[in-house]
């Protein structure tokens, strides 16, 4: 990483989302070409959002969305300068975090593909057939708190 500190924080005001639906519209809409109409959704209003800073500098997002019996993550977003340097991971503890907070017995989320050695390593596993999501192919994955 850098010699800045990387912080991970709930977010709390509109200028915050705004800041973590940047991180998105970059990553999701623009490089891999989801519609944002895809990308926004009815979840984004009740879902808790977090927000990745390093020295400052919103570099990573993600939300949870708490269901019945289960907590849904998504939406994690790395920009592409910081991928592979902790921000994702960091990202998963704290909405994992939250889940926990919120007494969840497991956790659910729809991984691309190419992502799931890095959701593996954090205990998740496969738990579907590969799947289209935005014309992207995706894989269910569950773990418990």
């Amino acid at each position: 990483m850098s010699s800045e500190q990387l912080t991970v924080r709930v977010v709390a005001s509109e200028a915050e989302r705004n800041l973590a639906y940047d991180i998105r519209r970059r990553v999701f809409v623009n490089e891999q070409h989801v519609p944002a109409d895809e990308e926004f959704d009815a979840d984004d209003e009740r879902a808790t959002h977090v927000l990745a800073c390093i020295g400052g500098t919103p570099v990573g997002t993600g939300r949870v969305v708490f269901h019945a019996d289960y907590a849904k993550i998504g939406r994690m977003a790395v920009v592409q300068k910081w991928r592979r340097h902790g921000v994702g991971r960091a990202v998963m503890q704290a909405l994992m975090d939250i889940g926990t907070q919120g007494k969840v017995c497991r956790f659910v989320l729809h991984a691309q593909v190419q992502a799931l050695p890095f959701y593996e390593s954090l205990g998740f596993t496969v738990t579907s057939e590969e799947f289209e999501e935005a014309g992207i192919p995706h894989r269910q994955m569950e773990r418990e708190p």
